[in-house]
Formats: structure tokens, C-alpha cells, sequence
């Protein structure tokens, strides 16, 4: 692992003298046998900010590389990129690897052939190391990963010579492997061994005194329990640090070998295995899962340690799934899985100088150890995890920041992060967002807790329940356990409980685990002005939404960073993109019963409710108002009053000009995009203001014609004429009569210029 160098059949070395040449088949060859993608490519040979030739030089140089082999299928295109094919032996890599693997598993049954093999694989070295990478950060992180490969294999190397009693020739070596990483306890513990097993007491004490004062200039630090405790028995003179083995250099066979890890190694503390336990009956989530577990697997090859974080609103089910995850991981990270509670969206939240102290203490660190600064615990960490691999799994992260201070320094370990912010994911982090479950997994998890025949013998009943708990993990199990302390109640009882909006929340109550204490402080984390737009939407009653909405609600046409707030904490849920180009939101059901119920608390909740519904029906009256002009048609028939007062000033200057703008364009791709929500507002006015449903019936009535919407218009028109008559609105019943009439005669074929061709 130095130059490149390719030899053909005939040991014919083969010319490549281009720099980017060379360094594009060093990486493929790094990565032999598996795709690399094209943007990974680019930014391992020219990092950030790559020349605007990069794409076409990097076909030159595959095209190159095709041609270099006798056989052009060597370099192949697969879809996640470009692949380069060895053969097992054709690449001193993978003997490498190969060598190390052996030799490792021989280290304790015969240290004399684990010493052989690991001396060959580390003869495969060559000075400069890695010599034609391109010096890019990316490509660094690569060569990084591989020379802490090989540091562990010296490693293992000094374990099998110190088995075989070879301390005075082992000791140059550790002092070159100290001096290379000084900051490397393992390193100085076996120096410290070698020394004293030599008779060399003396020296191996100053060794000790030597690297004590460097962690404590270096990180104001002591040396860690394992060092300390070598350097006691060094002190006291412990025999079993002594070699036990005969004082010969034969093979393995003419030797007794130990029969245990060679007496003297310094004892690693017991790995730590933190996971809280995985739900037994733990549903759905299948996609996710394997997500989450493909990412994390790759700890072990990728370049830089894997980070994911699982966002999701409250109740979603992340601490679940990123525990029951991890729990099907736990053979990766045979070093241990670390578990820590942030509790960001808690009473008590854990600040990050918090956190880094008690994964110190659960990675062997000794309490009077720990650095009193948090840059000092950090760095500490990340030496401690540094050769190792560890899985952590950090539950409700704040921030970015938070994130960023528990990364691994190095590849091997990794980091599982669970967030009710979006935003909390560090550089380079992989985000994984929930939704709610399936209806049909919304099912099976009530089956599991309550039995299938109840879920079999009621299934209308148990989808209403699940409807009701909004197919969230956290409700369902409420829920669930309700029913099941319950085995006698039908299904259907529970469903009208349940159903009922005003006390479905108390519903969900479970001892110290409810819906309301999870929204509770997700809400409470909000600015003012983010808090105030949850309440008015929850007042709103809409299905989905854009955002000029939000806009209205607040009197102020620059809503867009309220709405990026709320989808950054996971309490709107962007649902798409609607005809107009403008992406829309939709509150989550609980979401929308805990902040209305919290918006009717005082004297000033339905007046402030009122108020909502008003401002946006003037809103939605002036909108369908442009957008029917922007209908073309030929107007035969009046249209019933606009008018309810003077147009508030207020929602029209809230109105965002973008909206208006894009009306103009395209009237009838507003109408298909606020369908919904137009009939929601009719249907509700129709019983008590059937005048109002007209006025905002008659807008959209032309672009219904014009689209074949009959039945929509014919049904919204009945409905306001028998409201209407009910309230003896006569002049209302007759203009609804009309319109049935102009509905009517659309159905039938006729000539041009017959008086329903338009409305």
C-alpha cells in the first residue's frame, strides 16, 4: 500500500504515468468490487469546488482505465456508480485484510503463526504510504481509516511477540509506535510491558511518568484505569506480569503456549451494552428498519463514522425504532452499544458537558478523570472510541451542535440520533423521517395487544380506533392498553369513546405516558409567533394547507419562516406540491385537538376561534373572487353579492403577492388546489349562513362547469337551498334553484350559444 502498482500475467508493470489517472484507480481499487458513485469520485480526486471539466475528465479517465485491461468488463457501470472487479489474490488489500484476520484469531492458540501472518500483511506497506491519493479531505478520511487498520494489526503483532517472550525486540517498535501516536494509551502500555518483562523496571516507570505529563499537557488529562493499574503492578512487582512461556523463538509447537491472552495485557473494562430493551411486540416499520441498519452497517468500511437521525412529530415511535434497531446491531459493535438520554423536549434536559461525562464514565473512564471542560471530554471521547467499534444511540438530541460533539473522531464506532428537530442532524448526517404507521400495521399492533379475534370480530370499530389515534405508535399503544385491561368491552364502545374529538385526548392518558404530555413540550419550545400559528390553524379546522394560510392567520405576508419553523420541529407535515406550484402542510390530528383545546382556555378562546374561521372565509371569498375572473366565460347569469362589509384591509394585505400573481397565471389550478378546502368552508356555513355558502359557491361555480365538476356543483347547490329554506332565506333558495337549473341543462347537449354553455 504505497505507489500504485499493477502488474499484469506476466509480471509486466504496467505504464500509468497521469497523477489523476493514478489516483482515480487508487480509489477504485480502495473500494474494489463495489460501486462508487460519480459525486463521490468527483469529490475524492478533486474535493469541494471541483473545475467545471471535471465530468468530462472523468470520463476520460474511465475510458482510459477500460483500456488498460485485457478485459474491458473489469470496470463496470452499475447504477449507484462505477465498479473496478478483482480476483481474491490480486490485490494486496485484500491480503491485507486477509492476513490480519487470520492472524488475529490465531493470536491466542498459536501466537508463533499470528505473528507470521500479521508480519506479512504489514510487509505489504511501502513508504510513502498510499502514495497516489489525492490530497482531498474526503479522500484523507479514506486514508485515515486504513492506517487505523493497520495501527490495530501492529497492535496485534506486539501482542503475539510479547506472547512469544520477544520484549527486548519488541521494544524499538513501541517506542516508534508511541512516538507515531502519542496520545495512544495501548501504545505505552505495551511499551511499559515490554520494558519491565526485559528487566527494565526502571525504564518502564519512566515511561509511565513520560506519558502522564504528555496527557496532561496535551488534554489536561490523567492516563486512563488501564494504565494506571499496569503501572501499580509494575510498582508492587506482580509476578503474573512476568512471561510464563519458554525462552525460545521455535515455532509455536516446541513451545507451550499461553493457554489465555498473554499474561500482562492490559485489561480493557467490560464492553458496555446500555440498550434499553427492545419492545416485544414492536410493529411495522419494516422499510425503516433495514434503512436504519444498511446505514449503520457500513461502520465498519465507510471512510468516516455513519450518523443517522430519526425525526419525527411526538408519538411517532424514533426512541422505538432507533432502540429495536440498534438491538439487531448489537454483533456489529462488539466494542459495545452506549446509550444516553439528552431529554431535550423533557423537564430536565441534559446539556452536552453532561452528556460526554457519562459516556467517559460508561467507556472506562474513572470519575476523577474526567476533564472538567467540555472541548476536553469531547476530545477525550473521541480517543476513547478511536480503534474501536461502538455503537451510540442518543436519544432526543437538541441541536446540531449537541449532534456534533458526540460524533466518533474515526471510522469503526457510530452514531444513532433521535430528534423531534429536522435540524438536528450534524454535517454529513443521514436523516430518516416517520411517518405515521399504515392503516394496516395500525391494525396488526392493536391484534398484538389486544388479540386478533376482538381486531377480526369488529374491524370497522378497530380502524375508527386507530383512525382516531392518527395510526400513531404512541396512541395506538395507549389505546391498546386501554382495551386490553378491558377484555369485555366491545370495540364499538370503544371507538364512540374514542371518537368523540373534546375528549379524545384524555383518552390517551396512560399513568405518566399521554399524548398531551409529549405535544406538550414540543409546543412549548416554540417562539411566540410559531406558538400563535399552531393555535390559529388548530382553530382553522383545515384538511391541507399552503403557506399564505399561515399568513393570514398571522396579519403578516412573510409567513414562511413560521411554516419552516413548525416542519423543522415536526409539528406540520408537508404533504406536496399543489397545482400552483406552492408546497402545502397539514396539522396533525392530535396536534390540532391539543392546541385548540389549549386556544379555548380562557375568556378569549372562541372568540379568538371565530375570529380564525372569519379571516380566513374573507380570504378565501377574495381569492375565488380573482380566480373566477380569471375564469373565461361569458357571463349570462349574475352572480350573488360579494359584499359582507368592506373587505377587511387586514387579509388582504396579509395575502402574499406571490399568490395572487400565480391566480393570474393559472386561475383554475388555484380552484383544483383549494377544492377541498372550499367545501369544507361551505359545508360549514351552509347551516347557519347559507347567503355566505352562495357567495363562495357562486365563485367556483363557473371553473366547476368549465371542468365537468357537475355532480360537485349540483350537490353543494341542493345543500344550500334546503339550508337555506330552512332558515327562510327565500332570495338564497332561489338563486340555489337557478343554479340547480343551470346544472341541469349542462348535462344536456346543445348548440352554441345556448344560454348554459356558461354559468
Amino acid at each position: 500500500m504505497g505507489y500504485l502498482e499493477i502488474r499484469t500475467a506476466d509480471d509486466h508493470v504496467l505504464d500509468i504515468s497521469q497523477p489523476q489517472q493514478r489516483a482515480l484507480l487508487s480509489i477504485l481499487l480502495l473500494h474494489a468490487n463495489r460501486p462508487v458513485p460519480k459525486h463521490r469520485l468527483t469529490d475524492l480526486i478533486w474535493g469541494p469546488g471541483p473545475p467545471a471539466s471535471a465530468c468530462g475528465m472523468l470520463r476520460t479517465y474511465l475510458w482510459r482505465a477500460r483500456s488498460l485491461f485485457d478485459d474491458p468488463g473489469r470496470l463496470r457501470t452499475h447504477p449507484g456508480g462505477y465498479a473496478l472487479h478483482v480476483e481474491p489474490g490480486e490485490l494486496d488489500l485484500h491480503d491485507f485484510r486477509r492476513l490480519v484476520d487470520v492472524g488475529e484469531q490465531l493470536l491466542d492458540d498459536d501466537p508463533h503463526t499470528a505473528s507470521l501472518l500479521l508480519q506479512q500483511a504489514l510487509a505489504l506497506w511501502q513508504e510513502p504510504v498510499l502514495g497516489d491519493l489525492p490530497p482531498t479531505a474526503a479522500m484523507e478520511a479514506e486514508a485515515i481509516h486504513l492506517m487505523d487498520r493497520r495501527r490495530l494489526a501492529e497492535r496485534s503483532l506486539v501482542w503475539a511477540e510479547l506472547a512469544l517472550g520477544r520484549h527486548h525486540e519488541i521494544v524499538p517498535r513501541l517506542r516508534a509506535m508511541a512516538t507515531a501516536d502519542p496520545l495512544d494509551e495501548h501504545a505505552w502500555a505495551q511499551l511499559m510491558l515490554a520494558l519491565y518483562r526485559s528487566g527494565r523496571q526502571a525504564d518502564a516507570l519512566m515511561t509511565y511518568t513520560q506519558v502522564r505529563t504528555l496527557l496532561a499537557d496535551e488534554c489536561g488529562v490523567d492516563p486512563g484505569p488501564e494504565l494506571r493499574r499496569l503501572h501499580q503492578r509494575i510498582l508492587d512487582e506482580d509476578e503474573t506480569l512476568g512471561y510464563r512461556g519458554a525462552d525460545a523463538d521455535g515455532p509455536g509447537g516446541e513451545r507451550a503456549p499461553e493457554p489465555r491472552p498473554p499474561a500482562g495485557r492490559v485489561e480493557q473494562p467490560p464492553a458496555p451494552h446500555q440498550l434499553p430493551p427492545d419492545i416485544p411486540d414492536f410493529t411495522g416499520r419494516e422499510a425503516e428498519t433495514a434503512r436504519l441498519v444498511m446505514l449503520l452497517d457500513t461502520a465498519g468500511t465507510a471512510a468516516a463514522p455513519p450518523v443517522v437521525l430519526v425525526c419525527g412529530q411526538p408519538g411517532a415511535g424514533k426512541t422505538a425504532l432507533a432502540v429495536h434497531a440498534a438491538h439487531q446491531l448489537r454483533h456489529r459493535f462488539p466494542d459495545g452499544q452506549l446509550h444516553v438520554q439528552l431529554g431535550a423536549t423533557s423537564d430536565s434536559p441534559k446539556c452536552v458537558h453532561d452528556a460526554l461525562g457519562e459516556l467517559l464514565r460508561s467507556l472506562g473512564v474513572a470519575c476523577g478523570s474526567v476533564p472538567e471542560s467540555t472541548d476536553e471530554r469531547a476530545a477525550l471521547y473521541r480517543t476513547r472510541l478511536s480503534g474501536r467499534r461502538v455503537l451510540i444511540v442518543a436519544d432526543d438530541a437538541a441541536g446540531p451542535t449537541q449532534a456534533r460533539r458526540l460524533m466518533p473522531g474515526m471510522a469503526g464506532s457510530a452514531l444513532l440520533l433521535t430528534s423531534r428537530m429536522r435540524l438536528a442532524a450534524p454535517p454529513g448526517a443521514t436523516l430518516v423521517d416517520l411517518a405515521p404507521l399504515s392503516p394496516a400495521d395500525s391494525l396488526l399492533m392493536l391484534e398484538r395487544m389486544i388479540g386478533r379475534r376482538r381486531v377480526t370480530a369488529e374491524p370497522d370499530a378497530a380502524a375508527r380506533v386507530a383512525a382516531a389515534c392518527a395510526e400513531l405508535p404512541l396512541a395506538l399503544r395507549i389505546a391498546g392498553m386501554r382495551l386490553a385491561a378491558r377484555p369485555n368491552w366491545p370495540l364499538s364502545t370503544f371507538a364512540e369513546i374514542i371518537g368523540d374529538r373534546h375528549g379524545r385526548l384524555d383518552v390517551l392518558e396512560a399513568d405518566d405516558v399521554g399524548v398531551r404530555a409529549r405535544l406538550a413540550p414540543s409546543c412549548a419550545a416554540l417562539d411566540p409567533r410559531a406558538r400563535r400559528a399552531i393555535r390559529l390553524l388548530a382553530h382553522g379546522e383545515l384538511d391541507d394547507f399552503a403557506s399564505w394560510v399561515v399568513a393570514v392567520l398571522l396579519g403578516e405576508p412573510y409567513a414562511d419562516s413560521v411554516v419552516g419553523t413548525l416542519v423543522d420541529h415536526c409539528l406540520l407535515t408537508p404533504v406536496g406540491v399543489d397545482a400552483t406550484g406552492e408546497p402545502r402542510y397539514r396539522l396533525p390530528e392530535l396536534l390540532r385537538l391539543y392546541a385548540a383545546a389549549a386556544g379555548q382556555d380562557g375568556d378569549s378562546g372562541p372568540e379568538e376561534a371565530a375570529s380564525v374561521r372569519e379571516r380566513l372565509l374573507d380570504a378565501w371569498l377574495l381569492l375565488a373572487r380573482a380566480a373566477d375572473r380569471g375564469i373565461a366565460r361569458v357571463p349570462l347569469l349574475p352572480a350573488a353579492d360579494d359584499a359582507r362589509g368592506d373587505w377587511a384591509e387586514a387579509v388582504a394585505a396579509a395575502i402574499p403577492g406571490r399568490v395572487t400573481t400565480r391566480i393570474m397565471v393559472d386561475a383554475a389550478a388555484w380552484f383544483t388546489a383549494e377544492r377541498e378546502n372550499l367545501r369544507r368552508v361551505i359545508d360549514r356555513e351552509c347551516p347557519v349562513r347559507p347567503g355566505t355558502a352562495a357567495r363562495l359557491a357562486d365563485r367556483q361555480f363557473a371553473w366547476q362547469h368549465r371542468h365537468g365538476l357537475l355532480d360537485e356543483a349540483e350537490r353543494t347547490w341542493r345543500r344550500i337551498a334546503e339550508c337555506a329554506a330552512r332558515l327562510g332565506q327565500e332570495a338564497t333558495v332561489s338563486h340555489a334553484r337557478v343554479r340547480l337549473a343551470c346544472v341541469s341543462a349542462a348535462r344536456v347537449p346543445c348548440g352554441v350559444g345556448h344560454a348554459c354553455d356558461a354559468p
